[in-house]
């Protein structure tokens, strides 16, 4: 994954990253902002002693037992079995992520025996629950004198799932992120998401307050975005600004319309008009929809014909949400305030109202 000019951002991060944990970070920003580049750009530059486990939730599926194999990868069955001879089950898991575990890990390896004995859970010692086992693994990691960052991406995908007791997945999941952070200081712990709604629930739901902080990867500047167009190849700036800012996202889809002979011209009209399409059949849905303030949400969106973003108030927060869902609108909660998604929403804003 190619990584784009964000040095502030990676100092950031890495400052976050270099003393003990104390505090669950929320990683949030537009969409294709960036996020993941930037967080896979920070492990791979941390110092050898880190060990980070990336764990990303966009193809789970539902379901306890799906929620723990989303952590856990298929490991050596034979490696396991020789430490199971020396030592208890658990102990012996442990042993075995520490023998295979890699710098940067985007599952935790373990034999499927050990992966079925975390969906069970229990009181038994050798069917040991998910979060007591991780808890342990972090510990065992900090003891060896290494550092464990585990990086949670895509996490808005659990918000209605339900745990094996029947209880919400995220509220034990947060619970057992706070003491991984600020009670035992075991572990850094990075959430990563686009939906910053999620976030604010999570955040007044799971009560968080003095235990979490936010980490915002926005669009780039005008200065940083120009830079990049460099690297891209794109000659109009100016006009390739006024199409996308500093969206890397839609940077990549303007150099792959050229690459298919598009002018930058054309290939940014295309780009617009499929944006525009888009938020027609927006407002095509809304006005299908048996609800009372049809126009009211309507004239929210218009304005932003004219302005880039807007301080939220309690008056108008549950009707902004509609667009914020419908990724029109981007919501800051460190900064109580909503924007376009991008600057080519805000053009096809204008343009369709």
């Amino acid at each position: 994954m190619k990584f784009y000019d964000r040095e502030e951002d990676v100092r950031r991060m890495k400052a976050v990253l270099s003393g003990d944990p104390n505090l669950v970070y929320f990683v949030y920003g537009p969409i294709n902002s960036g996020k993941t580049a930037l967080l896979v750009k920070v492990a791979r530059e941390l110092p050898e002693e880190y060990v980070v486990f990336y764990i990303n939730f966009r193809g789970f599926e539902g379901g306890y037992s799906k929620f723990t194999r989303a952590f856990f990868e298929l490991g050596d069955k034979g490696l396991w079995e020789k430490l199971k001879e020396k030592m208890p089950v658990v102990s012996a898991a442990i042993e075995y992520v520490e023998k295979v575990a890699k710098k940067i890990n985007t599952a935790i390896e373990l034999p499927g025996e050990v992966i079925r004995m975390l969906q069970v859970g229990g009181d038994d010692p050798e069917k040991i629950d998910l979060f007591h086992y991780l808890e342990k693994l972090m510990k065992r990691f900090t003891e060896r004198s290494r550092r464990p960052v585990l990086i949670l991406d895509e996490l808005q995908v659990l918000k209605d799932e339900i745990n094996a007791s029947g209880k919400s997945l995220l509220g034990k999941l947060f619970n057992f992120m706070v003491r991984l952070t600020k009670e035992t200081h075991l572990c850094h712990v990075l959430c990563a998401t686009s939906d910053s709604l999620f976030i604010e629930d999570v955040y007044n739901n799971a009560r968080l307050e003095g235990r979490a902080r936010y980490i915002l990867v926005d669009d780039l500047s005008k200065e940083s975005a120009f830079r990049i167009y460099e690297e891209f190849g794109f000659e109009d700036k100016e006009l390739v600004w006024e199409y996308i800012g500093g969206k890397i996202g839609d940077m990549v889809i303007l150099f792959e319309e050229k690459k298919q002979g598009y002018s930058e011209k054309e290939a940014l009209e295309r780009m617009l008009r499929d944006e525009v399409a888009r938020f027609k059949w927006l407002k095509a849905k809304l006005l299908r929809e048996e609800r009372g303030n049809k126009e009211r949400l309507l004239d929210l969106l218009k304005r932003f014909k004219d302005k880039e973003e807007e301080s939220v108030s309690e008056e108008n927060f549950e009707e902004l949400t509609y667009w914020i869902r419908e990724n029109a609108l981007f919501y800051d909660p460190a900064r109580g305030v909503v924007k376009p998604q991008s600057r080519l929403i805000w053009r096809a804003i204008r343009e369709v109202l």
